[in-house]
């Protein structure tokens, strides 16, 4: 209410120059002509298709509105599945007074009609314009509604809760198995296979270990579960814990996630069986060497984190460098180790570390610090941030870092 109050100041402010030539009458903002759709070429019905998203599907033009005072103007161009527009749904805002409305705008408007995003049966659909006085939604004056338009907009992409574990070789970046909302309402459901021993968490998006990251607890660890009568009802929690079934409770599991609520359950419905979606579709190529891996790449090993790729002195010497920017984690330090091959997998295996087993703060003398390695480590090394050349001699299980210019 303040807002609309502030802007009918300010409309009643623009047009005092205008009311100081009337005999000092008091300024009245008044629409002398409203705006109205002059030109519309919309199909009578229409089916949308997500390939064409970037089509037209049809253009309008309409005039612009007269007031008594200079106001600053916007339009909105607005669907309904009403003559009234007893509910509306925006397509697009502009300063012109013609719009070309594309496939994807169209169908985002008329998906907001919809219980749920998989209901695709055809609705009659209305447009009109809106002028809004200085770019306020609640302050307008809108056109006629335009003869309805049958649309039938495609499927709403559903969305997915990707599950990452020992199913699917821990690969934070494999798609191939996940659960869905259809209803597009926070709760998640699908089959999934569990083998004997199985063990996974949830990620809403790929690529990063360390977010979007939903499982049995907060700290990276498993939690053996039970499953009294083939069912677990739990807890759900942001972090990395992940969900550890029984050995003898290999099968396939009708799994519910209900992201509102906070919970997970899971209930056996039949014998294992594979459950991937199929997303990963193309084999990517693994590279192979030897990669410096952590901060500088959010910790991943998917083949296009190859930011830290070291390369080889001399074929055959097994001799590996490279100068990289090791940024800061957030705690003053950078932390890395090293891996022969970036596929996607465990950060726990195949790796390359401190001799130790645990973190090594390497302390630069002159600029330089050496360190031992052993394979299998997950010990990091620990440094300052900054930009550094490093050596690693495979054979000799030795790295060398130096400071870089």
């Amino acid at each position: 209410m303040k807002t609309k109050i502030l802007n009918i100041l300010l409309l009643l402010a623009a047009g005092l120059g205008f009311a100081s030539c009337n005999d000092d009458t008091e300024p009245v903002l008044e629409l002398l002509s409203n705006v109205e759709i002059s030109s519309i070429n919309a199909p009578g019905a229409v089916t949308l298709v997500e390939s064409d998203n970037a089509n037209v599907v049809f253009s309008l033009e309409w005039t612009e509105p007269k007031f008594s005072v200079q106001v600053p103007k916007t339009y909105r161009i607005e669907v309904s599945d009403s003559e009234d527009f007893a509910r509306s749904s925006s397509v697009a805002t502009t300063s012109s007074t013609r719009y070309d409305v594309t496939v994807a705008e169209l169908n985002k408007a008329v998906r907001a009609f919809y219980e749920t995003i998989i209901d695709c049966t055809p609705k009659d659909i209305f447009v009109r314009v809106r002028c809004e006085l200085n770019s306020d939604a609640s302050f307008g004056y809108a056109s006629a509604a335009s003869a309805p338009i049958n649309v039938t907009p495609y499927e709403g992409e559903y969305p997915r809760l990707y599950v990452i574990g020992s199913i699917q070789g821990w690969n934070i970046n494999s798609s191939n198995y996940y659960l869905v909302s259809y209803e597009n309402n926070g709760i998640f459901t699908g089959e999934l296979g569990i083998p004997a021993g199985g063990q996974f968490r949830f990620y809403t998006e790929l690529g990063d270990w360390e977010t979007n990251s939903y499982g049995s607890q907060a700290a990276d660890a498993g939690i053996e579960i039970t499953l009294p009568g083939g069912i677990y009802d739990g807890a759900l929690v942001v972090g990395k814990g992940s969900w550890i079934f029984p050995a003898d409770a290999e099968g396939t599991y009708n799994c519910t996630v209900d992201m509102n609520a906070m919970s997970v359950k899971f209930e056996y419905v039949g014998e294992y069986r594979d459950t991937a979606q199929g997303d990963d579709d193309e084999e990517t190529e693994t590279p192979t060497g030897l990669f410096v891996v952590g901060n500088i790449n959010g910790w991943s090993l998917a083949p296009t984190a190859t930011e830290g790729t070291l390369t080889e002195t001399a074929e055959g010497s097994d001799v590996w460098s490279g100068t990289f920017s090791l940024p800061d984690s957030g705690d003053g330090y950078s932390y890395f180790r090293f891996y022969t091959e970036l596929n996607g997998g465990d950060l726990n295996t195949g790796s390359i570390g401190t001799v130790s087993g645990e973190n090594e703060t390497l302390e630069l003398t002159d600029g330089i610090a050496e360190a031992t390695l052993l394979a299998d480590s997950q010990g990091c090394f620990v440094v300052s941030p900054g930009s550094y050349q490093i050596t690693v001699d495979i054979a000799n299980n030795t790295m060398l870092i130096e400071a870089a210019e």
